[in-house]
């Protein structure tokens, strides 16, 4: 230990120095522990392709032995022509630091006496970084972090420059595998799925050229209103698990932009015989008909109580304008969030004709808004087992689309 402690309290940079001492020798040991034990895992992993350990003997005259690897000059796939032949070192940035010298084992083909190919598991050929980076730049990036902090902060890790197309292409490797997921087949099927659409502004180029602060010429960029149609699963097991099973782009929220991407998802599995019991949608009408015409009428579709409460809201300041109706206007929405608290959806209907009694003759409009298409925004009452905080709104997607909201004004 080369840290020199001291009996009194350290303070500022006193202490800032012993810390960073510390943290530099736990570096060190980490890298010291990490490097053997990547050969150590490497060794094993020839071990079961050779199907025999250090010192012992080739089986050249029995069956052969068929191995993805092979002899980079013969092409032989056979484990029993193959023997060990010697370590050669290489770098290596890991999430620890810098990795200098590591020995990966190597192998010889004894046909023609050339390098064999191996693709070791944990070792990627010729990849400069480790997986555990690759790891936390798709993290960063889902944590809506920009390339240039991702950049800053493991060039600090490493000690040395890691530039933003780094960063950037580890990102784009998931891409591909985002379409394949979305091709698949939804095994584990959610009792509830809300839809929802997010509008963003896409960000194109153009021909015309522009001077920047900077007075260097730049390509004019030009927006464009796009929304992303998103569909959240909830399962009701206890498990609180919530994940987005599909996403489209599209020019806007008709029903001809919503139907294929519902049809596609009912293709992938989604579906009542499935497990699914519930829909929820805002008052999107096309929503509605797109998924009256895939689901029909064997699933339950309930609409956002937010959103019909919001417009209700938006009624009520139309005809109680102004500073004097303000406590009139917040006791109306009392009572009409009230109505959703019902134990029944019986009760709720009562509270509805109360409600309007009360209200209709000052405020017509909104009182109309609330019963407009009502009986949907009961049709929670209908499910048994599932807790109503998560089938009466779309809140939960909601939060998520404002998660990707920011992440999408990193790259639009």
């Amino acid at each position: 230990m080369s840290i020199q402690f001291v009996a009194g309290k350290l303070k500022g940079e006193e202490r800032k120095a012993i810390i960073q001492g510390v943290q530099k020798q736990m570096q060190e040991a980490a890298l010291g522990a990490i490097k053997p034990l990547l050969t150590e895992f490497c060794e094993e992993e020839l071990t079961v392709k050779l199907g025999r350990g250090k010192r012992e003997p080739r089986r050249v005259g029995g069956q052969a032995r068929e191995i993805e690897w092979q002899c980079g000059q013969c092409g032989c796939r056979d484990a029993n022509h193959f023997t060990r032949d010697g370590h050669y070192q290489r770098a290596l940035e890991t999430g620890w630091g810098h990795v200098e010298g590591l020995r990966v084992p190597m192998v010889e083909c004894q046909c023609c006496g050339h390098d064999v190919i191996c693709h070791y598991t944990i070792l990627e050929k010729y990849g400069r970084f480790w997986l555990d980076m690759d790891q936390q730049v798709l993290f960063g990036s889902g944590l809506c972090q920009s390339l240039r902090q991702m950049s800053q902060q493991w060039s600090a890790v490493l000690g040395s420059s890691v530039g933003l197309r780094t960063i950037n292409d580890r990102i784009n490797q998931i891409e591909p595998r985002l379409w394949q997921a979305r091709g698949e087949p939804i095994v584990d099927v959610p009792a509830v799925v809300q839809f929802d659409g997010i509008w963003l502004r896409e960000q194109t180029q153009t021909e015309t050229i522009k001077l920047d602060k900077r007075q260097r010429k730049r390509k004019k960029r030009k927006g464009k209103k796009v929304v992303v149609l998103v569909a959240l699963g909830l399962w009701t097991d206890g498990s609180g698990k919530r994940e987005i099973l599909d996403w489209q782009v599209a020019d806007g929220e008709s029903k001809a932009a919503w139907e294929p991407f519902v049809h596609r998802l009912w293709e992938r599995g989604l579906r009542p015989e499935a497990g699914l019991q519930a829909v929820i949608r805002d008052g999107c009408g096309e929503l509605g008909e797109a998924i009256a015409w895939v689901y029909g009428t064997t699933v339950l579709e309930q609409r956002c109580i937010f959103h019909k409460l919001r417009n209700v809201a938006d009624k009520c300041r139309e005809e109680l304008k102004g500073e004097t109706n303000k406590e009139t206007r917040k006791q109306l929405m009392e009572q009409a969030s009230a109505i959703y608290q019902a134990e029944s959806a019986q009760e709720a209907k009562q509270r509805l004709t109360a409600f309007a009694e009360q209200w209709r003759a000052r405020t017509p409009k909104a009182v109309a808004t609330l019963e407009r298409d009502f009986e949907q925004t009961i049709a929670y009452y209908a499910l048994n087992g599932v807790a109503r905080e998560l089938i009466r709104t779309t809140s939960l997607l909601e939060r998520t689309n404002r998660e990707l909201r920011r992440k999408f004004r990193q790259v639009c």
